[in-house]
């Protein structure tokens, strides 16, 4: 499968971030929402810290950088993104209601990965359209640095999306580990325990 070209980002948080900064630095086109207005200045001082991080670790030269670019709501994004990545706070009510504006001005092709860290899929999903499309790729932070991701689909996730989500994280330096069974809690987070 082939990588893409453009990502959605809806949270700019820690976790958000660092999804944008591994994106950008992967040479796709990033388009991010996230309500607060200090989300820039937080998002380009980790691009920075990533870009840093990149020079002293790596050998070969980056793909040319991906273009940024912050739009006024979740449906902008979605029309624009061939992968959405939602990484909103911890509340189901939350993750659901962006799920549905996602779903209302998104191409039922494109995958939505959240990045919860205890939320099951199948909670996610209970009340989407097109449930097959949602998975949960839970990275290890920081992301544009550790390159694991937990990949877990719900009851409803189809088994395209898995391999599509797989061939597209594989394609930003990252090693998809496919965890076949919804458990609450995710492996690195049971390390923690």
């Amino acid at each position: 499968m082939k990588g893409i070209k453009t990502a959605g980002v809806i949270g700019a948080g820690v976790i958000g971030s660092g999804w944008i900064a591994r994106f950008l630095l992967n040479g796709i086109d990033v388009f991010v929402y996230d309500p607060s207005k200090e989300a820039p200045k937080y998002v380009n001082k980790v691009i920075d810290n990533a870009e840093r991080a990149y020079k002293k670790l790596l050998t070969s030269s980056l793909p040319k950088k991906g273009a940024l670019l912050f739009l006024n709501s979740i449906a902008e994004v979605a029309k624009s993104s061939e992968l959405i990545v939602e990484a909103v706070p911890e509340r189901l009510s939350i993750k659901q209601s962006a799920y549905t504006e996602i779903e209302s001005s998104a191409d039922k092709s494109v995958l939505i990965a959240s990045s919860t860290s205890g939320i099951l899929p199948s909670d996610l999903q209970a009340e989407m359209k097109h449930p097959e499309r949602l998975l949960v790729a839970h990275p290890f932070n920081p992301v544009y640095l550790l390159p694991l991701v937990e990949i877990v689909g719900g009851s409803k996730t189809s088994k395209s999306a898995i391999e599509k989500a797989s061939s597209i994280f594989t394609n930003i330096g990252m090693f998809p580990l496919h965890i076949k069974k919804e458990i609450p809690a995710f492996i690195a987070d049971r390390l923690l325990e």
